[in-house]
């Protein structure tokens, strides 16, 4: 869906180009190299031709002003507004230019915008409006914190008292799960997907009343309360394939999806994404985990899947660097396996008594 990026004065980046992104977009790299912030400005742009997608069909809708408004929601800046965004190094205008191509919806277009760093909630320099996607497309981000069970709460911190502190990643994702789920089997493209993940803790999660949530495991229910971190996790991605908010044309953000997992979960789940890639989900995530790194290379190698890896990196007081691998041709250098060397290394000396 995302078919290309160009990034000029973004955070910590001077530019961060990618001419083709792949089915499956993972990104790597040390804390403050930008992988999460890469992440939710990518989600802002597609979920912003979602949303105008779907309210311009009944209304005129201005882009820009969605545009600002999901950005701002998104990365809850200060009190200077969207100007925060904008490199403090280079102190030039923030530059986005971002190329959309579905195949299967026959969609194609591209959005550009730019603002400096005395911008607050307005973006000016914007085009007027974009292509519509059709409503079968959707635009989801799966935060590394687990949402199931501080869902009224996140709620009615954002909904009732306009508290910041969880973004519209959060908002969003859980205005997506209390989405009933539809009768009738699950899309046959993401059957198996389904299966394997609900296969994993043996059981699944279920909407229950009052937009509360439980895990059923055979014919006992627990409350969502006492439901181990990693059978939340997983249980997110059932429920959005259950109520079809989850689909072969989706575009599906996941930040840190690791967490909370045991290595064997989190390999597993690695091999579910590659099924819904092979669907046609296009996939983003931003990765501190071996296992994932490593079971990506391995999966995309067995299945002859386009894997591109972002690696990211950066100097004290200068930008972010980057190089990218395909993991289906190459598993690349990276601090992740290199810090795991270095503590075999150590081991080694310690056993020596070096």
């Amino acid at each position: 869906m995302i078919k290309s990026v160009t990034l000029e004065n973004f955070m910590g980046y001077s530019k961060f180009e990618s001419k083709e992104f792949a089915a499956v977009n993972v990104i790597i790299g040390k804390n403050d190299t930008g992988k999460s912030g890469l992440l939710k400005l990518l989600y802002c742009a597609a979920k912003t031709v979602d949303i105008y997608s779907m309210r311009s069909k009944n209304s005129d809708v201005e882009l820009k002003k969605l545009l600002a408004e999901k950005m701002l929601d998104t990365f809850q800046p200060g009190k200077k507004g969207l100007g925060e965004l904008v490199s403090k190094i280079t102190k030039e205008k923030l530059s986005v230019d971002i190329e959309f191509k579905h195949l299967k919806l026959s969609y194609e277009d591209r959005l550009h915008f730019t603002f400096g760093d005395a911008t607050t909630n307005t973006i000016v320099d914007c085009q007027k409006s974009i292509k519509p996607i059709t409503e079968n497309f959707r635009c989801l981000f799966i935060p590394s914190k687990e949402v199931l069970t501080s869902l009224k709460a996140i709620r009615a911190t954002r909904d009732n008292l306009h508290i910041p502190g969880f973004d519209d990643t959060y908002q969003d994702l859980i205005r997506a799960l209390v989405i009933p789920g539809q009768k009738g089997n699950v899309k046959v493209e993401l059957k198996d997907v389904n299966i394997m993940l609900e296969d994993l803790f043996e059981g699944q999660i279920e909407q229950g009343s009052d937009d509360d949530f439980i895990f059923k495991k055979g014919n006992t229910e627990y409350p969502i309360q006492l439901t181990s971190e990693g059978v939340k996790k997983i249980g997110i991605l059932t429920t959005l394939i259950r109520n079809r908010q989850l689909n072969a044309n989706s575009l599906l953000f996941l930040d840190e999806p690791e967490t909370t997992l045991h290595p064997e979960a989190a390999r597993e789940l690695v091999e579910m994404l590659m099924l819904m890639a092979k669907s046609g989900i296009q996939i983003f995530l931003a990765t501190h985990n071996y296992f994932v790194l490593k079971q990506l290379h391995l999966s995309a190698m067995r299945d002859d899947v386009t894997t591109n890896c972002y690696s990211l990196s950066r100097e004290k007081g200068r930008s972010i660097e980057y190089s990218v691998s395909d993991l289906k041709n190459e598993f690349p250098d990276n601090q992740i396996s290199n810090e795991a060397i270095r503590m075999s290394d150590e081991e080694v000396r310690l056993d020596l008594g070096l």
